[in-house]
């Protein structure tokens, strides 16, 4: 039906919502976000589509000013307050607020609808993404490197709707010339399209388009059955993410439950991590913490499973730092919540000892002897086990499918660090409890909810040393240690009317990688195996997992990315592993590195 409205006319130019009808996935790329307007009127026809694809992927794009006058601040953008599209924009607006530049993840409608929001420049946040779109809105380029830029984001057969200029302004160039630009980029406009406000058409080259232009894979792999090995957080999170893709999952764990092993810790921390220098250790946690929050909010009961309670930092120098994003999780509770999205099974009580693959599909082999499978995808989450797992595959599979010469020297560098967390109920009452946690060198959680009444939980350990950690009771000792300096003044009174009370301690193992940030994509070079790796969440399982199984699900379906680019190489299994020297002044022998100082978080 024509309509006046330039938003809803955009849809219709290119060809929604009919063109989605039935699909697994549709992407949109906008580079005009500007205040949303166009992605509310495509969620909210997607919501009213009973033929809708089950994922609709949005990118918008936008400048910082941009948002801050648009979505952060009340305003005119949607009348009457009580329409459909006034909800959905008061909905967006709840997760826009402080946002920095940079991409940012937001799922919407349990996850159906995810929106990545980038915040910068449409030159730089583009020259970050990797995908495809299905559907293209943008600004009409003037410029051949533009024209480019944009065609790169596109498949054949995208329908794009461009906005132009008014006609007379500074450097507009003449629409002969401006049409001659997309041509030669491969644009192909509709006939009779031009107008004063907007040109459509589809991209259409008249030359095969290299399929080397992008460094990650085009083609989206089918939705399938695909086997989870690890029911940890890891595992949890991406079989919830191909699940909500409509993918069939198998959880294998060799523990009875999920979360069994270090996914059990009975309260956790995600707080971000702070550097001078921003690391990608840095943006990775508050991309990480930003989608977990999501998550919880969505999945678990706020004040009983997890809060968004803040944290306060204590640093080694004294100062403090408050984390108003930071929050504690139940990891147990959360995984059990991922795992019970439809199309997931879980399967305990079986270890996998080898992969074998035939035909195309995988199977797996327990300890036993027992075969699961087939199936067309395999994503290895179980931590240190990993590495004996893939070695012990090599004589059942073709060395093409299994790790390479770098991922092998980076699981070999695997480490298990143990450790230790105290927790407990007040035998007495206690004043001047901290009211949120605490975090540094170790934390202190004062206020957990429990069945059994309030406990407070302080640690964990980070020994690497198996005998050392198996000495929970020396274990116990040195978190009560650290409470002299994570509450100066009060921490070791505090620690002996703690340990008056009844204590307990819980203990795992965490699997550390050689530079603390997890290894997570195909295992080798070629993404067309099947076979996927997940490991190395560390003390950060929290901070890192929703994010790292968007990674994953993002690569493996050919989606956009949740992180920049550049970004996320940091966490591809196949990066460089760079291996620092030690440092050898006047003739001196070298100085071994000690160790990084421990996350006490997650």
């Amino acid at each position: 039906m024509p309509t006046n409205d330039p938003s809803a006319r955009s849809l219709q130019d290119c060809g929604l919502p009919e063109a989605w009808a039935n699909r697994p996935a549709w992407t949109v790329l906008d580079t005009e976000f500007h205040g949303g307007t166009r992605f509310l009127d495509t969620w909210l026809a997607w919501r009213n589509d009973p033929l809708r694809p089950t994922m609709l992927h949005y990118v918008g794009v936008v400048a910082p000013e941009v948002l801050a006058d648009s979505i952060k601040a009340p305003s005119q953008l949607v009348t009457p307050p009580a329409t459909d599209l006034h909800r959905l924009h008061q909905e967006l607006c709840t997760h826009c607020g402080k946002l920095e530049p940079g991409f940012h993840r937001i799922t919407l409608e349990r996850g159906a609808v995810s929106l990545t929001l980038c915040i910068g420049t449409v030159e730089a946040m583009l020259s970050e993404h990797v995908f495809q779109a299905n559907t293209l809105y943008a600004q009409t380029p003037d410029t051949k490197w533009k024209a480019q830029l944009l065609a790169r984001r596109c498949k054949r057969g995208t329908r794009f709707c461009l906005s132009m200029l008014p006609k007379g302004a500074a450097g507009v160039a003449p629409e002969s010339q401006l049409a001659a630009l997309l041509r030669g980029a491969g644009f192909q406009l509709d006939l009779g399209c031009i107008n004063p406000t907007t040109w459509s058409g589809r991209f259409d080259p008249p030359w095969n388009i290299p399929t080397s232009r992008n460094p990650v894979r085009q083609e989206p792999t089918a939705p399938a059955r695909c086997a989870v090995i690890g029911a940890g957080v890891a595992g949890a999170s991406i079989a919830h993410a191909l699940a909500l893709r409509g993918w069939q999952v198998s959880v294998l764990d060799q523990e009875a439950t999920p979360a069994g092993a270090a996914s059990g810790l009975p309260v956790g921390l995600a707080v971000p991590h702070v550097s001078a220098d921003d690391s990608p250790r840095s943006r990775i946690t508050r991309n990480g913490i930003f989608l977990l929050t999501q998550h919880a909010n969505r999945l678990l009961e706020s004040g009983r499973d997890w809060s968004q309670s803040g944290v306060l930092e204590r640093r080694p120098d004294g100062t403090t730092l408050w984390h108003p994003q930071a929050a504690w999780v139940k990891p147990n509770s959360l995984v059990q919540a991922w795992l019970a999205q439809t199309g997931i099974a879980f399967v305990g009580n079986i270890k996998i000892a080898t992969l074998r693959r035939s035909d195309g599909l995988w199977s797996l082999c327990d300890v036993q002897g027992q075969t699961v499978g087939p199936f067309e995808v395999v994503v290895v989450a179980n931590a240190m086990d990993c590495a004996a797992m893939l070695k012990n595959s090599v004589a059942h599979v073709e060395p093409k499918y299994l790790p390479g010469s770098d991922l092998t020297d980076k699981l070999s560098a695997l480490q298990a660090i143990h450790g230790t967390l105290s927790h407990g109920t007040y035998a007495e009452a206690i004043p001047d409890l901290p009211v949120t946690p605490v975090n540094g060198n170790g934390c202190f959680i004062p206020h957990v909810p429990d069945v059994a009444g309030e406990r407070w939980c302080a640690g964990s350990t980070f020994e690497p040393d198996a005998l050392t950690a198996a000495d929970s009771w020396a274990q116990h000792t040195t978190n009560m240690q650290r409470l002299e300096h994570l509450l100066p003044g009060v921490g070791r009174e505090l620690a002996e009317t703690l340990d008056r009370g009844p204590v307990s301690q819980w203990s795992a193992t965490r699997c550390v990688t050689h530079d603390r940030l997890p290894l997570v994509g195909p295992v080798g070079h070629d993404p067309q195996s099947g076979l996927w790796l997940c490991v190395g969440m560390g003390s950060r399982g929290l901070s890192f997992s929703a994010l790292c199984a968007e990674m994953l699900v993002a690569r493996l379906c050919a989606e956009p990315l949740p992180i920049e680019f550049s970004l996320s190489r940091s966490l591809d299994a196949n990066r460089v592993r760079r291996k620092r020297q030690p440092k050898n002044h006047n003739n001196l022998l070298p100085i071994p590195f000690a160790a990084n100082p421990k996350p006490a978080a997650d």
